[in-house]
């Protein structure tokens, strides 16, 4: 008998029994690994700064920079959910390693994405990373901030935001979101962490002022654009088109995953495959490719994975805003509604280029 949707426990519980032991511990090589980039990541930036390279060398430097630091990042995602090591030393030093080029420190990344993020993904007032509803968007500030900068609200800064919404979203919860009385089970040393990200900020602009513009633009502006980029084209398809709830926290319906090429897959730790993330987020992503075999196994309907371009065309053609109901996408006015169910509907559908909808095929 097929385990239906709703019942997490069940579904969690057959998985995990389905799953062999060493998906559960620590994989430390992959952290060796993600801080072994950290020397050739100062070594291209000591290139740069250098000025002996052309602008084009540069620019290309700008973007492999970007992708290194990304990659730690997602190592440091890894390690900070205990995935990687078992020293809490070693998972703050490889927290640092990735996250401090986007203004993120360990402590802050831990309250805002460990504890408040997968404590309720997708849940109303208590994802700090959820679209807001129409209704707070009527009343509230924030909301028509976020809405403006987030994809699908056809603003202009909407369509540049990628580059900045990652790291934005870390500083609005360090400064406005984990205030609210929705949020006050999230532990953090709040003086803490916003003096540290203070003192980053000033590392990185005392940093940028010795090296001189040039270097700067291209040694620490552009990665952290490019780098930004990178994360969001994942993170925005990954919830943004999924419904939302008033309680309960379900990604095998909140969360989805997006099938890419392999070689991105291989550069960026398998994070393509989010709602495997979510269903264990202690489970290291290497295993994510068998868990997704296994779900498919208990219930197909349950593994929402979706190609990674056809989603990004989507997000940018749908609503931004939730409607009551948070299965329903509105514009500003609450006008022109899109169901959840419509656009998994879509984005599963046959697509161009002969891409399936990837539940049809076997996990890569």
């Amino acid at each position: 008998m097929r385990i239906p949707v709703d019942d997490v426990k069940r579904l969690r519980s057959e998985l995990r029994h389905a799953m062999p032991q060493d998906a559960f511990k620590p994989q430390p090589l992959r952290g060796v690994i993600a801080l072994s980039l950290v020397p050739a990541a100062a070594a291209l930036m000591w290139a740069i700064a250098t000025g002996r390279l052309p602008w084009w060398a540069c620019l290309l430097c700008s973007f492999v920079l970007s992708q290194m630091i990304t990659t730690m990042g997602l190592a440091a995602h890894e390690a900070l959910h205990h995935s990687v090591f078992r020293s809490r030393v070693l998972e703050d030093v490889l927290g640092w390693a990735g996250f401090a080029p986007f203004l993120v420190t360990p402590g802050h990344w831990r309250a805002w994405h460990v504890q408040a993020h997968h404590s309720a993904a997708n849940v109303h007032d208590r994802d700090p990373d959820i679209l807001p509803r129409q209704k707070e968007w009527l009343t509230q500030r924030f909301p028509k901030l976020f809405h403006a900068v987030s994809a699908g609200s056809r603003t202009w800064i909407s369509y540049i935001s990628f580059c900045f919404v990652f790291s934005g979203q870390g500083q609005a919860f360090l400064w406005h979101h984990c205030s609210k009385p929705e949020l006050q089970h999230v532990k953090m040393h709040r003086t803490k962490e916003r003096l540290l990200t203070v003192l980053l900020m000033l590392g990185w602009g005392t940093l940028g002022w010795a090296m001189g513009p040039r270097a700067t633009l291209y040694a620490l502006i552009l990665p952290f654009l490019f780098g930004n980029i990178t994360l969001m084209i994942y993170i925005a398809t990954n919830h943004w088109m999924q419904e939302a709830s008033e309680e309960t926290d379900n990604p095998f319906v909140n969360t989805a995953s997006v099938e890419t090429h392999p070689v991105m897959n291989w550069l960026h730790l398998n994070f393509s495959y989010h709602q495997e993330h979510h269903i264990f987020p202690a489970m290291s992503p290497r295993f994510a490719p068998l868990l997704r075999q296994h779900l498919r196994a208990i219930n197909p309907e349950a593994s929402i994975v979706y190609p990674h371009l056809h989603a990004l065309r989507t997000l940018y053609g749908r609503p931004a805003l939730y409607g009551a109901d948070g299965q329903t996408l509105v514009d500003r006015e609450g006008a022109h509604p899109v169901s959840t169910t419509e656009l998994r509907r879509r984005l599963e559908a046959p697509v161009q280029g002969g891409l399936m909808r990837p539940r049809e095929g076997n996990a890569p």
